[in-house]
């Protein structure tokens, strides 16, 4: 897991969806093996709704550099208008 996508807050939870992103990789690949197809798609449907959480977790630390880039020029600009 790159560290620097997740705010430092959210790295356990991040991590606790990467490892449930590859469990749930594991176990479509078990069920698909296994025949049980319905179990494969709920598997499936897991690792979906990991991976829409990563990709928000990693949407909210792009959001806070932002607004902390915003923040530092406008103070910038502030102090150097004194």
């Amino acid at each position: 897991m790159i560290t620097q996508t997740f705010n430092k807050e959210d790295l356990r939870k991040a991590a606790q969806h990467q490892r449930g992103s590859w469990n749930s990789i594991q176990a479509i690949e078990e069920k698909i093996q296994e025949g049980k197809y319905k179990d494969a798609m709920l598997s499936a449907v897991d690792l979906l709704n990991s991976i829409k959480e990563l990709d928000r977790l990693a949407e909210k630390k792009v959001k806070q550099d932002e607004l902390h880039h915003i923040t530092q020029t406008f103070v910038n600009v502030m102090m150097n208008r004194s």
